[in-house]
């Protein structure tokens, strides 16, 4: 199992992103509030605020998406949808995807658990 992590800068496109999801049967997504850390830096040091004056005017916040898969083949197509949306994902200012092995859960689907090393 994998856990998959979106950071998504156009939070407008979150709806369609979760629209996909439930096409394609992916479940279990938690959406939470994100912002980076240049936007948090600029905020409380007000010298840096010049350089995000610089870029264009924009929500400050993102979207960060996780969920968990059973493997590369579902990776696979969360990324698909992701990018069906987004577009291609190494563009600047589209979203941020990435995946970590999950080594445990509990309360998901406790007949596919993964214990390593314990």
């Amino acid at each position: 199992m994998e856990l998959v992590v979106i950071v998504l800068n156009k939070t407008d496109l979150l709806d369609e992103i979760l629209t996909l999801f439930m096409r394609y049967k992916i479940k279990g997504a938690t959406v939470l509030d994100s912002s980076g850390m240049g936007h948090l830096i600029s905020n409380q040091f007000p010298m840096f605020s010049m350089f995000a004056e610089l870029g264009e005017e924009r929500e400050s916040n993102s979207k960060t998406i996780f969920t968990v898969v059973k493997g590369a083949e579902e990776r696979k197509e969360v990324l698909s949808v992701v990018e069906s949306v987004c577009g291609d994902l190494s563009e600047p200012d589209t979203a941020i995807f990435f995946s970590v092995p999950v080594n445990f859960t509990k309360g998901i689907d406790n007949e596919n658990n993964i214990e390593e090393g314990f």
